[in-house]
């Protein structure tokens, strides 16, 4: 059963057995060759110490590669429910959307098309947006140094045209200047001061009588996951 198992989520996962070698390997800290899985594959029975690495590197549960039958697999189920329900319960399903964001540089973005999902912790958010839908972008360019940093992730909830308060904060807006992450504030006269966090960039003013047709905000910023 074990050859079989190997063999079959060997295959699902598409990995060539050099392949599931090599993420053997970094596992448990010893070179694993392609001639070892395949040995195992074969019917030869791996040491102890490696078949939790094999599971692991195979995402998948140590029990499943000795009996991954519909009875197994609904007990193991059973038995992690509470802590996937958990976990689950803490945890929010981003999408990082293609494209990116300026910040000093020209960003781009597709509203629609994903390029993957991100899975974040919700403390990482006010309390206010951890039930809210949120996307995240990433970040091209350095004006909004220290709060995040070229290559960095910007998380943020977006909103409708026309549907903002007017509270001062991290917005995605979009100028003639393309898509960009920004600090804005907004003045009793009704206008925007846009500015970076990095003093190194000026402020740019928009008038209350063209903020409407120069500026388009698309969402708040409401977090950010650094690549460091």
């Amino acid at each position: 059963m074990f050859k079989i198992n190997l063999k079959k989520y060997r295959k699902q996962r598409k990995l060539s057995q050099k392949e599931l070698a090599e993420k053997i390997s970094l596992l448990v800290d010893k070179d694993v060759q392609d001639s070892n899985v395949q040995s195992w594959e074969r019917g030869i029975n791996p040491k102890i110490e490696v078949i939790s690495a094999i599971a692991e590197a195979l995402d998948i549960p140590e029990q499943f590669l000795f009996d991954d039958t519909p009875e197994a697999i609904n007990k193991i189920v059973s038995r992690e429910a509470p802590k996937i329900r958990t976990m689950i319960e803490h945890v929010k399903e981003v999408p990082l959307l293609k494209g990116c964001v300026g910040a000093g540089s020209t960003g781009i973005i597709d509203k629609i098309e994903i390029d993957k999902y991100l899975y974040i912790d919700k403390c990482l958010l006010k309390k206010s947006f951890q039930t809210k839908e949120i996307k995240a972008l990433t970040v091209i360019g350095d004006s909004m140094v220290p709060y995040v940093d070229n290559g960095d992730i910007v998380l943020f909830h977006q909103i409708e045209k026309g549907q903002y308060n007017l509270t001062d904060g991290k917005y995605i807006i979009e100028t003639i200047n393309g898509i960009m992450l920004k600090n804005l504030k907004f003045k009793c006269n009704g206008d925007i001061i846009i500015s970076s966090c990095n003093q190194a960039y000026s402020d740019e003013i928009i008038n209350a009588n063209d903020s409407q047709e120069y500026l388009d905000i698309i969402g708040v910023a409401v977090g950010r996951l650094l690549k460091d």
